[in-house]
């Protein structure tokens, strides 16, 4: 069976450096053996308002550690970040923890900044020490070709990538009362390791808008439980997970003005995470309702989207409701699947404990998209949730089997 090719996607119009008071810069610094670009600078004109949720794994690699750090002695002012990727600085004890904090004082002596001003990030293999020579000089070049133009944004969002097999990019202009626009614009990197939580490997969405520590920490929440603590790919959750919401306050629109556009740049972001999904061929989104509660919701989504069985009848067009169904009478957030419904693109295939009649071979047409939807309507409350998750196929298995070797 010939395997699809991946996926492409127009280039967004707005990406990180159209935001006012930004510039980026990524290069070529030979950590990756494949020469791609691997060390990322991103710089605001002044210190801005940033809030960070970051990965629950115990073995949080030494960049979440120090970021986490850093934001509570900065009091959530940022003035820089870098990232690096091909090696993820993760169990690599005390020197992991030395070697992510030169990387910040040496884009802070370049920026003229505090150390603890400057977010460090990095991905790609766990267990490897940096190697500091090419990441400070890759810092070094990247300090020579800061930008505000998009080709330096581009630049920047090439620097993180691992296995993904396209970018992930998205954002919006929001129109001000009186004239003018707050740009939103966010980034991301990610295509397995994805769940439970934070599965984004890497994300930054930021905005030009006006915006307090505060207030982006009241809302970086809301905006990670619809987007990137709702995508599912391996329940595998990364030592490196981060996710970034600042605000360089450069143009006019309150918090109220831009956050809409913030959560759907984040959602949008998600989905390009469950389409990337290492040899993911759609996203369905599997919309869970009528649970006790939300959580219940959440839990339930969850566990139809780790089934194998479930994820490879996606992948393979198969509209096997049986899969689906039982699925969710394994979840003990059910009480009672008398009043079930499953609906599969549109489509009711189960309903108050049989099957309904419907055409096997136009439902597997429905499902060869990149899109699908599958409803689960509980009918024990008002518990609402949805969850994007990628299908699986053949290349996600070739693509982990080789990833260190």
């Amino acid at each position: 069976m010939r395997l699809p090719d991946p996926p492409t996607f127009a280039p967004c119009p707005i990406t990180l450096t159209t935001l006012s008071g930004l510039r980026a810069a990524g290069v070529r610094a030979g950590i990756k053996a494949s020469g791609n670009p691997d060390v990322g600078l991103l710089v605001a004109d002044k210190p801005m308002p940033m809030a960070g949720v970051f990965t629950q794994n115990h073995f949080a690699a030494a960049p979440v550690l120090l970021s986490r750090k850093h934001l509570t002695l900065s009091g959530g002012m940022v003035r820089a970040m870098v990232v690096n990727s091909g090696n993820a600085n993760a169990c690599t004890g005390e020197r992991g923890e030395r070697d992510a904090l030169q990387m910040a004082q040496r884009v802070a002596a370049h920026v003229g900044c505090s150390a603890h001003e400057v977010i460090v990030a990095s991905t790609g293999v766990i267990g490897h020490k940096l190697p500091m020579d090419k990441v400070l000089a890759g810092i070094d070049a990247c300090v020579s070709e800061l930008s505000g133009e998009e080709e330096a944004g581009r630049n920047f969002l090439a620097a993180i990538q691992t296995t993904d097999a396209f970018s992930k990019e998205a954002g919006q202009a929001v129109a001000l009362t009186g004239g003018g626009s707050t740009h939103v614009a966010g980034i991301a990197k990610g295509a397995g390791m994805i769940e439970p939580n934070m599965a984004t490997m890497l994300a930054f969405v930021g905005t030009d808008g006006q915006a307090t520590v505060d207030e982006l920490n009241a809302l970086i929440g809301q905006i990670a439980r619809r987007s990137f603590n709702a995508v599912h790919v391996d329940s595998h959750t990364s030592t490196n997970d981060m996710f970034l919401l600042f605000a360089t306050g450069k143009t006019g629109g309150s918090t109220q003005t831009w956050s809409d556009a913030a959560m759907s740049v984040a959602r949008r972001l998600a989905w390009l995470i469950a389409r990337d999904g290492e040899g993911a061929t759609k996203v369905t989104t599997i919309t869970v309702t009528g649970a006790s509660s939300d959580e219940a919701a959440n839990l339930i989504a969850r566990e139809v989207a780790k089934s194998a069985l479930v994820r490879t009848a996606l992948f393979g067009n198969d509209p096997n409701w049986g899969r689906f169904v039982s699925q969710v009478g394994n979840s003990r957030h059910v009480k009672n699947v008398v009043n079930l419904t499953c609906t599969l693109q549109g489509v009711t295939v189960f309903k108050r404990g049989e099957p309904t009649q419907f055409n096997k071979v136009d439902l597997s047409k429905k499902m060869a998209v990149d899109d699908v939807s599958l409803e689960l309507h509980i009918g024990e409350g008002d518990g609402r949730f949805e969850l994007m998750t990628s299908d699986l196929g053949y290349k996600y298995v070739e693509v982990n089997a080789e990833y260190t070797t």
